[in-house]
C-alpha cells in the first residue's frame, strides 16, 4: 500500500489534471474506489488504470531533466535518517538517498514538479546543496518507510494531529463570532482539501484568469479580509470589484493561494516572505504570460498578477495616436545614429508600450539591438533582450556597462533610475550609439530639470538628449452610447484653457453607459502625447540653467504641442470626456 500524504497526493493528482492525463470528470470514480478498497486515492487512478508510474515518471523527467533513481537497493544510512525531520519528510513526500563525500550536497528523489518549490526550504534546513533526482511513486513510498522505521511518527498520527488542530481552530473561531455577535452564512469546511474541492478551486482559479484575459484586463488582485474576499479586474487603468468570484474564494482562499503558487512554481509551505513568480497561461490557442506577486498580509497573503499579453508587442507607431507633426519628430529622433530618446511619465501611463513600438520600427537584421529590462514583458524577434537581477547586484548600470562591451548600435534601458545610469546612457548616446530609456516625471520640459537635479552635468544633457516624449493614458469615452454632457458650460471649458471661441462652439461628450460598455461609459484607452525636440534653442537654454517654464515658453514658440492641448482637442472631437480629462491631466496645467 502507497504511504503518500494527503497534501502530496492533491499535488500529484492536481498536476495529472493539468497535464491532461486524467480529467474532472474521473474523481467520483476515483473517490468512490478508494473509499470502497480503503486505499489512496492514487492508488485508485492507478487500479482504475488511468495513469501508472512510469507515466508519472516521464512526465517529470520530460518537464525538468531530471536523472531517474532506482531506490529500490539503496541502504538507508543513520546519517540520512538524521538530515530531514520526520514528518517533513512523511508530509512532503521527499526521499534524501544519499549526501556526497565532501558532505556538501544531498541527493533527493521526488515524484512530481510541486517539490521543486522545497529547494530554497531544503537548503535552509539541511544547510547543503540540493540535487533533485526523479523515482517511481512506489520507490519513494518504501524508502521513506525504511528511513523512518525506527520513528513513531506515522503519516496517520499527523493527519490526526491536523484534524485536531483543525477542529480547534474552528471552535476557537466559531467562539469568536459568537463573541462579537456575527455569524458567518457558512461554517468553515473541515477538509478544505477534499479531492472534489481541489478540482473545483482548479476551475476557479483557470475561469479567474481566462475571464480577466477575455476582457482585456491588465492585472488581476485577489485579497484577503477577515470576513470577506475579494477578485478585482484593473480594466482600462481602473479597479473594479468581481463580486461572482468572492464567496468561493472566501470559502476557499487558502486553496487558492496554493493553486496559484503550484501554477508559478513558488514554494508553498513559505508564507511568511514575498514572493515573485510567472505562470505561462495558454488560451484560445495563444500563450499568455502572467507576472505573479504574492505577499503576506495580516490576514493572509495577497495575490497580483499582471497579464503580459504578447500581441501588445506588436503595436505599431501609427496605431498610438501621434499627430502628424509630433510622429514626423519622432521618426526623425529614433532613426537617428545616435543620442537619447527618453519616454516619461508616471506608472501605468504606458512607456513601455511606446517604447516596444519603437523598437519594432527601427529593427532591422543589420542592427544590433539589446535591451535591459526589468522584466522583461514582451519577446520581441531579432533583439537582445536582458533580466535585470538587483538581488545579485546585476542593476542597469552593470548591464549598460556590459552591453558597450557588445558592439551595439540600439541600446534600451529600463529605467534611468539613478545618476550613474544616466551618465552612463548619456555617454554612450555622444559615442554613437541610440539610446532609448524612461523617467518618472510629470511632462517633457521637466525632464530636462529632472536630469540636472540628478547631478548631470549640463554640457552632457544638451550634447546627448535628442528628444523627449511624454505621455498619459486616458479612458476613451464609448462610442455607443455617447450623448452631450449637460454639466459642460462654456465657462467651465474657458478655466481648462479653451479659447473663448472653442468654448462657445465645443459639444463636450459623456458615455451614458451601455451594455457594450458594462455600464461605466468608457469603452478602451488612448494615449495623450507631448514631444520635446531637442533643438538648438534648447540647447542653448539647457547650457545657460533655463528653468522648466522658460523651457516649456521656448519650446512651444517652436510649435511644442503639451499634452493639455491635445486633450482639449481629444474633448472638442468627443473621445475624450471632460472628467477624464480632468482626471488625467488637470494636474498638470
Amino acid at each position: 500500500m502507497l504511504k503518500i500524504s494527503r497534501e502530496s497526493e492533491v499535488n500529484l493528482i492536481n498536476i495529472l489534471i493539468d497535464q491532461d492525463v486524467i480529467s474532472g470528470k474521473d474523481l467520483s470514480s476515483i473517490k468512490k474506489l478508494s473509499h470502497e478498497g480503503e486505499k489512496s486515492q492514487l492508488e485508485a487512478v492507478f487500479e482504475l488504470k488511468l495513469t501508472d508510474e512510469d507515466k508519472i515518471l516521464d512526465l517529470l523527467v520530460k518537464d525538468q531533466s531530471l536523472e531517474i533513481i532506482d531506490l529500490s537497493g539503496i541502504k538507508v544510512s543513520e546519517e540520512l535518517q538524521k538530515i530531514l525531520p520526520a514528518n517533513y519528510i512523511n508530509i512532503n513526500f521527499i526521499a534524501p538517498f544519499k549526501i556526497d563525500a565532501d558532505g556538501k550536497t544531498l541527493h533527493i528523489a521526488i515524484s512530481d514538479t510541486s517539490k521543486l518549490s522545497l529547494m530554497r526550504n531544503l537548503k535552509t534546513i539541511t544547510k547543503k546543496n540540493i540535487e533533485l533526482h526523479a523515482a517511481k511513486v512506489s520507490q519513494i513510498s518504501e524508502f521513506i518507510e525504511k528511513l523512518l522505521k525506527d520513528n513513531k511518527t506515522t503519516i496517520k498520527s499527523i493527519k490526526e494531529k491536523n484534524v485536531k488542530e483543525q477542529k480547534e481552530k474552528t471552535k476557537t473561531f466559531d467562539s469568536d463570532l459568537a463573541e462579537a455577535g456575527e455569524v458567518l452564512e457558512s461554517k468553515p469546511e473541515e477538509d478544505i482539501e477534499a479531492i472534489e474541492n481541489e478540482s473545483e478551486v482548479i476551475k476557479f482559479s483557470t475561469a479567474v484568469v481566462a475571464e480577466a484575459i477575455k476582457a482585456g484586463v491588465s492585472d488581476i488582485h485577489i485579497e484577503p479580509f477577515r470576513f470577506s474576499s475579494r477578485v478585482r479586474y484593473r480594466q482600462d487603468g481602473m479597479l473594479q470589484v468581481q463580486e461572482k468570484f468572492n464567496k468561493f474564494l472566501h470559502d476557499n482562499y487558502g486553496a487558492v493561494v496554493t493553486r496559484f503558487k503550484i501554477m508559478g512554481k513558488l514554494d508553498i509551505a513559505e508564507r511568511r516572505l514575498p514572493q515573485d513568480g510567472a505562470i505561462p497561461f495558454k488560451i484560445d490557442g495563444k500563450v499568455v504570460d502572467l507576472r505573479l506577486s504574492i505577499l503576506p498580509t495580516a490576514t493572509n497573503e495577497r495575490i497580483v498578477m499582471r497579464i503580459l499579453n504578447k500581441d501588445a508587442g506588436d503595436i505599431s507607431l501609427e496605431q498610438l495616436n501621434f499627430e502628424e507633426a509630433d510622429l514626423k519628430n519622432l521618426r526623425k529622433a529614433i532613426h537617428g545614429t545616435q543620442g537619447l530618446v527618453l519616454v516619461t511619465g508616471p506608472t501605468g501611463s504606458g512607456k513601455t508600450t511606446t517604447l516596444y513600438s519603437i523598437l519594432k520600427e527601427v529593427s532591422k537584421p543589420h542592427l544590433n539591438i539589446l535591451t535591459a529590462e526589468d522584466p522583461v514583458e514582451y519577446e520581441l524577434d531579432g533583439v537582445g533582450q536582458v533580466q535585470i537581477k538587483d538581488d545579485i547586484g546585476y542593476d542597469f548600470a552593470k548591464a549598460l556597462r556590459s552591453f558597450l562591451r557588445q558592439d551595439p548600435e540600439i541600446i534600451l534601458v529600463g529605467e534611468m533610475r539613478d545618476k550613474e545610469t544616466v551618465d552612463i546612457g548619456l555617454k554612450a548616446a555622444l559615442t554613437g550609439h541610440l539610446v532609448f530609456s524612461t523617467l518618472h516625471t510629470n511632462d517633457a520640459p521637466s525632464t530636462i530639470t529632472r536630469l540636472q537635479n540628478m547631478g548631470t552635468p549640463d554640457y552632457l544633457i544638451s550634447a546627448a538628449v535628442s528628444l523627449v516624449l511624454g505621455q498619459r493614458l486616458a479612458r476613451k469615452t464609448c462610442t455607443e452610447c455617447r450623448e452631450p454632457d449637460p454639466d459642460v458650460s462654456p465657462k467651465a471649458l474657458a478655466e481648462f484653457g479653451f479659447t473663448v471661441e472653442q468654448a462657445s462652439r465645443a459639444k463636450a461628450q459623456r458615455g451614458k453607459g451601455c451594455p457594450k460598455c458594462k455600464d461605466t461609459g468608457y469603452k478602451g484607452r488612448m494615449g495623450i502625447y507631448e514631444i520635446l525636440s531637442v533643438t538648438k534653442q534648447i540647447k542653448e537654454a539647457i547650457l545657460r540653467k533655463a528653468t522648466t517654464p522658460e523651457l516649456k515658453k521656448i519650446a512651444v514658440g517652436e510649435g511644442f504641442r503639451t499634452m493639455q492641448d491635445m486633450g482639449r482637442e481629444l474633448i472638442l472631437m468627443g473621445d475624450l470626456n471632460f472628467r477624464e480629462y480632468e482626471r488625467v491631466l488637470s494636474m498638470e496645467q
